[in-house]
């Protein structure tokens, strides 16, 4: 679906909300859960970008950029509003909430992996996360990406590596290779 064909008029039908919503939620919640680390927080702030959608999908302008970059820039002020709101600091994602169908001991070799992991991207700096977290957690293009941070897709692919490269040398100091 074409979303910057769509009219304002057209988005209060439910279809078409339906549409987006289905086309969006998933992007968005894992995006939201990795910069949240909180199931029930994660589903809540998601909830309130759709409800923003539609209240505020009047103002989206097609020409100013592509409606994903819109939709991923009201979750990212609302994440970034639960930050200042509730203090910034480092979360871990509760795994002891998540179904496995591993054994006991896989699923605590997976938790302090994970929890590893996590502290590492903490090192990061911020647009560091965002692009890790826009690539991996709603699995956006680098194109998508570059779209949304008024970057270029050489530089969001440049950033990732280099990113990526220092959580390997994080990791490795932390004896994780």
């Amino acid at each position: 679906m074409n979303v910057n064909k769509i009219s304002v008029d057209q988005i209060g039908h439910s279809e078409i909300f339906s549409k987006l919503y289905d086309e969006y939620l998933p992007k968005l919640y894992k995006y939201t859960l990795y910069k949240v680390g909180d199931t029930n927080v994660a589903e809540d702030l998601v909830s309130e970008v759709f409800e923003k959608m539609l209240e505020k999908y009047h103002t989206y302008n097609r020409e100013k950029g592509a409606f994903s970059t819109w939709l991923f820039t009201i979750a990212n002020n609302m994440i970034i509003n639960y930050h200042k709101k509730n203090g910034r600091k480092l979360y871990l994602f509760d795994f002891d909430k998540v179904e496995s169908k591993y054994r006991l001991e896989d699923q605590i070799i997976d938790r302090e992996l994970k929890e590893l992991l996590l502290k590492g991207i903490m090192c990061l700096d911020e647009r560091q996360r965002s692009i890790i977290a826009l690539k991996f957690g709603a699995c956006l293009t680098n194109r998508q990406i570059a779209r949304m941070m008024n970057l270029t897709e050489s530089n969001i692919g440049t950033i990732l590596y280099r990113a990526l490269g220092q959580l390997k040398d994080i990791l490795k100091e932390q004896g994780f290779y």
